[in-house]
């Protein structure tokens, strides 16, 4: 008889424990959301399409009101913004008056306000009294429950990396460096930053009246490939050319060499990898990201540079740059390899699956040159002109590569 009381409360204790590990639920569709505005698109928060979202009136202190379900209590917020980046609060009725659970700084686009106590009534508000716009492409509510994978619960950039991945725009991290950023910041486990020269001009901004996604697009690609620490998107304009002097001319040679001086020294990565010298198909942004991390990096090095950064963060001597394609020092990657923390995908379907997220740009591409088709953009397999596993070694102060399949070879500790 104890025998069996004993297995019938390790069974009821096995019941627990999965009921506790089950995931939180989405409650969004069942509560009741009140705007601070006479908008009439706050259903486009919840429609799940990172392309729309709610736009606020210009006002003092927008907000979002947010009642729960009969019995069914709000333990968290992941809230998706679509808009400039400003610090804001979660409070919850409490007797009648507004009382804050939650402040951020608004330094990530998506964040996740845990509400550990269980709320009923909540409203997500702009901290502060000046007039503002609040945007938000993607509201989830979420009842009691494990924190389900798709929040994203951002690491802030690190004042020390191990790689530095420079792209010229959203989804060139994807489409022409491969399985890089899946293999070393999850397979590895290194400190990965990934920088984006522009944001696609439509990261911070809000146009025709319509929340633009393509912030939200990279970061959720980031995150399928496994990165944790939060990306630096800088808006320098995007204008389309196919000339190095062109591409300067858009972000500005002056500025753009100071900011990547300062994003060197401010992350100090070991490693740097960025875009082909040729642009890949050309674009005269990519051009720019390889012409001015060659320049740049040694400049890093010396502290009579650019002495502002320099005093801030002080110099930097990355070890060695490597340019997508660079026919010098050649070597290729092997993104076919299985990795452990994907389950057995390879870096190569993990990319694919990170492209997956950059909807906006699923229908974008360029003409062929030879064949004057237009092809759709992809992650370039092995076999393509653009392959995404070629690289060449452009820069070094420790020596070059002799196995060439794995960017920290010769660097000591890795």
């Amino acid at each position: 008889m104890r025998k069996i009381i004993a297995l019938f409360l390790f069974l009821l204790l096995l019941s627990c424990v999965h009921a506790l590990a089950e995931e939180a639920p989405d409650l969004t569709a069942q509560c009741k959301i009140t705007v601070s505005s006479q908008s009439k698109r706050a259903s486009r928060m919840s429609d799940r399409d990172y392309l729309t979202g709610f736009i606020s009136d210009k006002q003092k202190n927008p907000s979002i009101e947010i009642v729960a379900p009969k019995g069914q209590p709000m333990y968290g917020l992941y809230v998706c913004f679509g808009g400039k980046l400003a610090p804001w609060v979660v409070e919850a009725k409490k007797g009648g008056k507004w009382v804050g659970v939650y402040q951020s700084e608004g330094a990530f686009a998506h964040e996740y306000a845990p509400l550990p106590d269980g709320e009923t009534d909540v409203r997500i508000r702009l901290n502060s009294d000046k007039q503002a716009v609040l945007a938000v492409s993607e509201l989830f509510v979420l009842g009691e429950g494990e924190t389900p994978s798709y929040v994203q619960q951002w690491q802030p950039t690190p004042d020390k990396c191990d790689l530095l991945v420079l792209a010229g725009h959203p989804d060139d991290e994807i489409l022409f460096f491969g399985g890089a950023i899946p293999y070393y910041a999850a397979e590895r486990n290194m400190q990965v930053v990934v920088a984006y020269l522009t944001s696609g001009n439509m990261s911070d901004l809000i146009k025709n009246n319509r929340v633009t996604g393509r912030r939200s697009e990279l970061l959720n690609g980031l995150w399928e490939m496994g990165l944790r620490n939060y990306p630096v998107v800088y808006d320098f304009w995007d204008k389309f050319s196919t000339k190095l002097d062109s591409g300067y001319t858009a972000v500005g040679k002056k500025k753009v060499q100071e900011t990547m001086v300062e994003l060197l020294r401010q992350c100090k990565p070991e490693v740097v990898v960025t875009h082909d010298v040729n642009g890949e198909y050309g674009h005269g942004i990519h051009r720019v990201c390889a012409d001015v991390m060659m320049h740049c990096i040694p400049v890093a090095a010396e502290a009579a540079n650019y002495n502002d950064s320099a005093l801030r963060y002080g110099a930097w001597q990355a070890k060695k740059l490597y340019l997508h394609m660079y026919n010098q020092n050649p070597i290729e990657m092997d993104w076919d390899q299985p990795l452990s923390a994907f389950g057995g995908l390879t870096g190569y379907q993990v990319a694919e699956a990170g492209y997956q997220w950059h909807v906006s740009q699923h229908e974008a591409g360029q003409k062929n040159p030879e064949t004057g088709k237009f092809e759709y953009f992809i992650v370039e397999p092995r076999e393509s002109k653009y392959s995404c596993y070629r690289f060449g070694l452009a820069y070094t102060v420790v020596g070059y590569d002799v196995n060439g399949n794995d960017f920290f070879e010769n660097i000591p500790g890795y």
